[in-house]
């Protein structure tokens, strides 16, 4: 059954980050050193994730951002696993016009599987908020599908990894400085029309992203890294690709072919990280 998302709890929150944020409080903030652009705080950001429970390729996680100034969502706009690729696909253009902003960040399967589960999601998380605040966007008020806060992380979460992040990952010295409150929302992706949007954006980026890769037979344009029979059964034959999550053991692949994996990952040259976004007008 198809549940039907509310706006209640987004226009809340909205209505509060009006009382903060607006002047006298200061609705916008001037952003980087020269001052010459102004960064709106009174929006708030629904966000999702997708790719959890892939055994290949990216993590992504969306971020959609309302001002008030969206009107209605796209009609049918629900929770992405409730609709169809076809159904995702035909609103996306519709729905990506709908927010005052929205961005995907993506976190590399080399990443997962170095910094492990969660400490991906975040630098995702936050590769999406970055680009939001080049656009112009600094949500205070986060939307964010689970039970789970990922977001609120100490901001020392990656010290503890014994490699070094690449040099594109964010400056984590800004987090502190920009004070967030996270609301969690278990299922909020099928409660809040903002946490939906973030949704299937996120959904649709990454399925795009990952029927694009080069594909020597393991079906992405139809499994997207998860483990269907047709995947697994083309494991078994083609062996490991450097797209594939290698802390993932999975069962039945010997551990031989990991370290083959992992090898041919050390000699590819690591990719930059892929973030996805746009603004309204």
């Amino acid at each position: 059954m198809t549940t039907t998302p509310s706006r209640d709890l987004e226009l809340s929150l909205l209505q509060r980050a009006r009382k903060l944020f607006t002047p006298p409080n200061s609705g916008t903030i001037l952003a980087g050193e020269g001052g010459t652009a102004a960064t709106k705080l009174t929006c708030v950001a629904g966000i999702d994730e997708v790719g959890r429970g892939a055994i290949a390729g990216p993590l992504a996680v969306g971020i959609a951002i309302i001002d008030g100034t969206e009107g209605e969502p796209p009609a049918g706009l629900t929770d992405s696993k409730q609709l169809t690729a076809r159904r995702r696909e035909a609103m996306f253009d519709e729905l990506a016009a709908w927010p005052a902003a929205w961005a995907v960040g993506t976190a590399s399967p080399e990443e997962i599987d170095r910094e492990g589960l969660t400490p991906a999601l975040r630098l995702a998380a936050y590769r999406a908020l970055e680009t939001i605040e080049t656009i112009g966007f600094s949500p205070r008020l986060l939307l964010l599908d689970g039970s789970f806060d990922y977001l609120s992380a100490p901001a020392d979460l990656f010290a503890t990894c014994e490699a070094p992040l690449p040099e594109s990952t964010p400056d984590t010295s800004s987090r502190k400085e920009i004070p967030r409150e996270v609301t969690t929302l278990v299922k909020g992706d099928g409660k809040s029309v903002v946490i939906a949007a973030a949704s299937v954006l996120a959904k649709v980026t990454r399925d795009r992203l990952m029927s694009g890769l080069p594909d020597p037979g393991y079906g992405w344009a139809a499994n997207k890294g998860y483990a269907s029979a047709q995947h697994l059964q083309a494991i078994s034959h083609l062996g490991l690709d450097s797209l594939h999550r290698l802390s993932w053991h999975l069962q039945g692949v010997p551990a031989s072919e990991f370290t083959r994996a992992w090898h041919t990952r050390r000699e590819k040259r690591a990719q930059p990280p892929i973030v996805f976004s746009s603004q309204r007008g």
